[in-house]
């Protein structure tokens, strides 16, 4: 076995994981992560909080073939994935957007690893059937940097990397996890957030350790803020990345397509059938934690990042 499992023994965790709905996570770390191009000194990778069903799929992970054509869109959950997905896809297909109306985009950009998260049978894992995908694939992932492909380190793929203020991450996280089951309280999942103990945690070494990948040139880092600040700007900066120009009146349109009013209205980005009830592009905004989250609450996650992250590290978080 390539993969060490941990029971959480965290007593906060274990006080409500059945009435949370949490009861089946447990904490992975790879045994070796020596071939990770990792460029901090002394790097230890963190135990990633996941579910027990990881165990039935590490085979295929480990084996996960990887192309030189993939591309690969990877965050923390809930830093603006589904809107980088659409963004890239359109910027890649000549800005198709027929087809990217008709075609939901977890066809179009599968989730690779949701089969370790979700139980969705056992006749096709999401391995497979991202495996399976035409190419050039879209691939998404919220796997941290120890937990991807081995092979992804010697094919370089193109991965495009996006990040999220931790207040504004981990509301918007609450509210997408009370589709999947989760009872407790926003207070309560963000207590548990600090301690890393929710899905893909811990947050801070996620985006640090995508962010510190040693000769790895094939990389584009984003953040949500700075899209949804300045979205034109965002947009020119993946198009050089991936080597393609449009005119400017293209670029309009993509941007219009783009806008936090437009995918609020788009079924092909919004997972409806999935999560019945759920706004999955909920809000959008840079700051709507201010409307939810207690000043105590605050002063506590901002407190959190400043003890947890290095200070050569914390501009990463100050977004």
């Amino acid at each position: 076995m390539s993969f060490e499992y941990v029971n959480i023994s965290e007593p906060t965790w274990l006080a409500i994981r059945f009435k949370s709905g949490q009861d089946d996570y447990i904490l992975v770390k790879p045994k070796d992560f020596s071939k990770v191009p990792v460029n901090i000194p002394n790097w230890v990778p963190s135990a990633c909080c996941t579910t027990s069903l990881f165990r039935r799929h590490e085979n295929e992970l480990l084996n996960f073939e990887v192309k030189t054509d993939d591309i690969w869109i990877a965050s923390y959950p809930k830093s603006g994935t589904t809107w980088v997905q659409e963004m890239v896809w359109l910027i890649c297909n000549d800005l198709d957007f027929d087809k990217a109306r008709a075609t939901v985009i977890r066809d179009r950009s599968p989730f690779l690893e949701v089969s370790t998260i979700f139980d969705i049978g056992e006749d096709m894992s999401s391995f497979s059937y991202t495996s399976e995908t035409p190419s050039p694939r879209f691939i998404k992932t919220h796997l941290p940097v120890s937990l991807l492909p081995p092979k992804i380190w010697t094919v370089k793929p193109k991965i495009v990397y996006i990040r999220r203020n931790p207040k504004s991450v981990a509301v918007s996280y609450y509210h997408h996890s009370k589709t999947n089951d989760f009872k407790g309280t926003l207070e309560s999942f963000i207590q548990l957030f600090m301690k890393d103990l929710q899905l893909y945690s811990p947050y801070h070494q996620h985006v640090i350790e995508y962010h510190h990948l040693e000769d790895y040139d094939n990389i584009l880092y984003l953040s949500f803020e700075e899209m949804k600040r300045n979205l034109r700007e965002s947009v020119l900066q993946t198009c050089k990345f991936f080597g393609r120009t449009y005119s400017a009146s293209k670029i309009d349109d993509l941007c219009r397509h783009l806008s936090f009013e437009s995918m609020t209205a788009n079924l092909a980005v919004n997972y409806e059938d999935a999560f019945p009830g759920e706004k999955f592009i909920r809000e959008g905004a840079i700051d709507g934690w201010k409307k939810e989250l207690s000043p105590e609450l605050i002063a506590e996650m901002d407190h959190w990042t400043e003890r947890t992250v290095d200070r050569k590290y914390q501009y990463l978080f100050k977004i």
